[in-house]
Parts: structure tokens; sequence; C-alpha cells
């Protein structure tokens, strides 16, 4: 049986984002996605290549995660987030500035939460296979 960690790895493309009560046009979001290979995690198009490691908490409801930064702007910094992962979707919320993972998918201004909705990539060699 897949594990939710089984189930994220491969490329996502940010579809939505809200950062601080607000959403970003799909203009700044471009092309922004994120690939998950093991537990390591890699951030890109949004200005910055971030590259870090993923872990997953299964045992706390909403399932809850941290990632650490170990390369980009944030290099050393620890995250802490919700999330759920539903048909090929993966919806998360991430305090932005450090401290505690949000209790709810909310983003209100002010609060540093980050809500992301990203759905699954097709991996352009698989088009050519």
């Amino acid at each position: 049986m897949k594990t939710d960690l089984d189930r994220l790895q491969g490329n996502w493309r940010i579809k939505s984002l809200i950062l601080d009560g607000a959403a970003m046009s799909a203009g700044r979001i471009g092309d922004a996605r994120v690939v998950v290979s093991g537990d390591h995690f890699q951030s890109l198009g949004m200005g910055s290549t971030y590259l870090g490691l993923l872990r997953l908490d299964l045992s706390r409801r909403p399932k809850s995660f941290s990632i650490k930064f170990t390369r980009g702007p944030e290099k050393g910094n620890v995250n802490h987030g919700i999330y759920e992962l539903k048909r090929g979707r993966w919806k998360l919320c991430i305090a932005t500035k450090g401290g505690p993972a949000p209790h709810d998918f909310v983003s209100e201004p002010g609060s540093g939460f980050a809500i992301e909705i990203l759905e699954r990539d097709v991996d352009p060699a698989a088009l050519l296979a």
C-alpha cells in the first residue's frame, strides 16, 4: 500500500497561492512547481530555487508536515504546515515565518500563512516514451 510520501513523488504545478490572505495572480505564479524525490523537495519558479527535506506526520489531523530548507534564500529555516492529498491535488497551508503549523486551511492578512493548491504535473519525459 502506498504511503502519502509515495503519492507525493514527482512533479507538481502550483495552481493557486494565497499568502497573508492575498491571492497571487496566475501571471505571478507562472510555471512554479515543486518536485518531490524521496524525502527531498525542490521548489522552482517563484524567483528562487529552494531545496530541502520533507517530513510528514500522519498522526495529526489534519495531516502535518515540516520542511527544512537546505539550499536557497531560506537555507537553515524550518517551516511547518498541514496538508491533504485528494485525486491528484495536493493542498497545503504552511507557516512561512516559522512557528507551529496552522490548525486550519486559512490565510489571513499578517498571519504569515500560505495556502497552495498543487496539481500533479505530467513528466515531459513520459510523453516521449
